[in-house]
């Protein structure tokens, strides 16, 4: 059974959910979504593991940044926070897109708080590799939640993403009506790594690092040169490409699923 908690950072109050036993393992989950996410997931995971999954800040049911901090320093103090105080012991944590590049920073700069980490088309590189109506995708998006939307406008307002169905596009609503809409500025500004840039620091990272690359072709972040820097530049790193686009663990579950197994028996 699910439960709810919350955690203090001192910045803001991180909401998260928890269920199973074991040892600890930690889903962090990508921009405009929330531990829904993982909803997939976390069933199969809580067999055999303690499974922690926060809403990061500015996103679900988590605090919103008074000075509209979003960018990466900002996301790591609050996930090696959270990890230091929920999980008692080094957890294994997984991270898609935005929580990917999160996952890297903590690994690389609190080795002691991960036992191993998997990234999830991690979100590397700086908007300004963005396409111009990716640009204009979100900050029309921003513009439409600084008007506090209702979850039923949201349904039919929102800048919808072609590639969903209805039933994926109303979960995104659901969770964009909850997003402080400041969350775009770093990403629409390309600021997202000025004050920590987590690709900096991986020859820090000791514990073994799972990398799961999607296909650029079909929407995947990480680029076939970006891959190879984080696959040498990690001294322990197995990396699995997968013929999907960005959003791996729900467009292809069954393969992901297998890779994170397969990489989680040999911790």
């Amino acid at each position: 059974m699910l439960k709810q908690g919350s955690h203090d950072t001192g910045e803001v109050t991180i909401n998260y959910v928890e269920v199973g036993e074991g040892d600890p393992l930690v889903l962090l989950h990508g921009f405009t979504s929330d531990w829904r996410s993982w909803s997939q997931e976390i069933g199969l995971l809580s067999h055999r593991w303690r499974v922690l999954v926060p809403d990061a800040r500015g996103h679900g049911g988590s605090g919103r940044s008074g000075d509209c901090e979003y960018g990466y320093e900002a996301r790591i103090r609050d996930a090696a926070s959270f990890i230091k105080a929920t999980a008692g012991v080094p957890a294994v944590v997984i991270g898609h897109s935005m929580g990917g590049a999160t996952a890297m920073g903590i690994a690389a700069l609190h080795p002691e708080l991960v036992r191993a980490a998997v990234l999830e088309d991690p979100h590397v590189s700086s908007a300004s590799g963005f396409p111009e109506e990716a640009r204009v995708w979100m900050e029309e998006n921003r513009a439409f939640l600084r008007t506090s939307p209702s979850f039923e406008e949201a349904v039919h307002g929102m800048n919808a993403n072609a590639n969903k169905d209805a039933a994926a596009q109303r979960l995104d609503a659901s969770q964009a009506v909850k997003m402080d809409p400041e969350t775009y500025n770093p990403f629409i500004d390309d600021a997202m790594f000025d004050a920590f840039d987590p690709g900096t620091v991986l020859s820090q990272v000791k514990c073994p690092v799972l990398l799961l690359q999607a296909d650029p072709k079909q929407g995947g972040v990480v680029g076939n040169s970006a891959a190879e820097h984080i696959r040498t530049g990690i001294s322990d790193c197995t990396h699995v490409k997968l013929d999907v686009g960005h959003s791996m663990h729900k467009d292809a579950s069954v393969d992901f699923r297998r890779s994170v197994f397969d990489f989680l028996d040999t911790i």
